[in-house]
């Protein structure tokens, strides 16, 4: 039972941490500067801009490709920590009844 006990400790103390830092993401998402910047330029217009510049043909093609990737990576790389956050605080409700379960005992 110690040894369960404490793989859920460990577990809850993992979970807690992608929670806060998906909370800390989405804070700074909310932030008007990164809306702007980031979300709004880099992630928009410059991606339209990018789109625009693909041509039948052109060996310039490999490098808008490659940035489009790029923004394209970090857009998943943040809504992977979103989404681990979210599957972090259901494991939590989870494992805090096991827990409380496990103390009891």
């Amino acid at each position: 039972m110690n040894e369960e006990l404490n793989r859920v400790q460990v577990t809850l103390a993992q979970a807690e941490m992608k929670v806060e830092k998906a909370e800390k993401w989405e804070k700074l998402l909310a932030n008007p500067l990164f809306e702007e910047l980031i979300t709004k330029d880099y992630l928009g217009d410059d991606a339209v801009r990018l789109t625009m510049n693909l041509k039948p043909k052109s060996d310039d093609n490999e490098i808008v490709s490659n940035m489009l990737i790029a923004k394209a990576t970090f857009s998943r790389f943040v809504g992977n920590i979103l989404e681990e956050g979210m599957n972090a605080k259901m494991s939590i409700e989870e494992n805090s009844e096991l827990l409380s379960e496990l103390d009891n005992e």
